[in-house]
């Protein structure tokens, strides 16, 4: 099911299905900065939510207070059909509980909040999640939205190219900053500028798949035109101490900005680190009746 909600100046919608992020749009308008499949729009466009795990566990499974479960690619939230708790004009909170099927895989009682809320032109993403269990829980979370590059209708005629942008970092993200890459860290440093604070984007960045950077506390990405600063843009300010993986697949119109809290698997995979819960690095921490909560803001341009 799809809830909207507006500021006035623009329109949001999610999916209670994975809590994805379905569009954002100026109001009165058809440009939509969340990248979607134009061929066919009802299709989800990857874009849910990952909760408890970022990435993946060798084989599917890991180990947590010495017995095994399974856990797919970047957890079962994106499976979820989240209940719509609380309905405003400019927010809609989103939330799932365990179940016995979470609990079969994730042994612990939990709420996870997804609030979303827009003012002016800015969507606030804020991620609550709160340890119901009677010993402390041990979890990732973050998201993975893919954005429209170039930002355009794609109904319409036009000659922009997914090359005619770039991202603009603050702090500077130098390319040994890269916590993780599909991809040699040569091909990062040949799109980075030389102040560290610009990455040229480019199909052949992302040939061999996504990269991550170490955490950074309170950083800011914006997606821009290289050489048109009045064009459309979109600024992405990350709160709290996050890694930041960005990832196309060569060919779409589109480059993903993940906020990922928590930990990263592996590259190679580690079973002995990767495959145990609570050695993953990054993993967070939470005591019983705790809440932790992260945010991003997403402001168009």
């Amino acid at each position: 099911m799809r809830t909207e909600i507006s500021s006035g100046q623009i329109v949001f919608i999610a999916e209670t299905m994975g809590a994805e992020p379905w569009v954002l749009r100026f109001n009165g308008e058809d440009v939509n900065y969340i990248w979607r499949p134009i061929s066919n729009p009802e299709k989800s466009g990857g874009t849910s939510i990952c909760f408890p795990l970022l990435g993946a566990v060798p084989e599917g499974k890991y180990r947590l207070n010495g017995k095994e479960y399974e856990m797919q690619m970047h957890g079962f939230a994106q499976y979820r059909d989240f209940k719509i708790i609380e309905k405003k004009e400019n927010a809609v909170l989103l939330e799932i509980r365990d179940t016995p099927e979470t609990f079969s895989v994730f042994p612990y009682a939990f709420c996870f909040q997804v609030l979303y809320s827009v003012e002016g032109r800015t969507l606030k993403t804020e991620y609550r999640i709160t340890n119901k269990s009677a010993e402390e829980m041990f979890f990732s979370v973050g998201g993975h939205p893919r954005f429209s590059c170039p930002i355009v209708d794609r109904r319409a005629a036009n000659d922009l190219q997914f090359s005619d942008y770039l991202l603009e970092f603050d702090p500077p993200h130098p390319p040994e900053s890269v916590a993780k890459s599909y991809g040699p860290l040569e091909v990062i440093k040949q799109f980075t500028g030389t102040d560290n604070r610009t990455l040229r984007l480019d199909y052949d960045l992302f040939e061999k798949g996504a990269f991550c950077y170490d955490r950074t506390e309170n950083r800011t990405v914006t997606l821009k035109r290289a050489k048109d600063n009045s064009a459309r843009s979109l600024v992405m300010k990350i709160g709290g101490n996050a890694f930041l993986t960005i990832w196309n697949s060569p060919g779409e119109p589109f480059v993903a900005l993940e906020p990922w809290y928590g930990s990263i698997t592996s590259l190679p995979v580690n079973p002995e680190i990767d495959g145990d819960w609570k050695a993953r690095r990054g993993t967070l921490r939470l005591s019983p009746d705790k809440t932790y909560t992260a945010v991003f803001y997403i402001t168009i341009q």
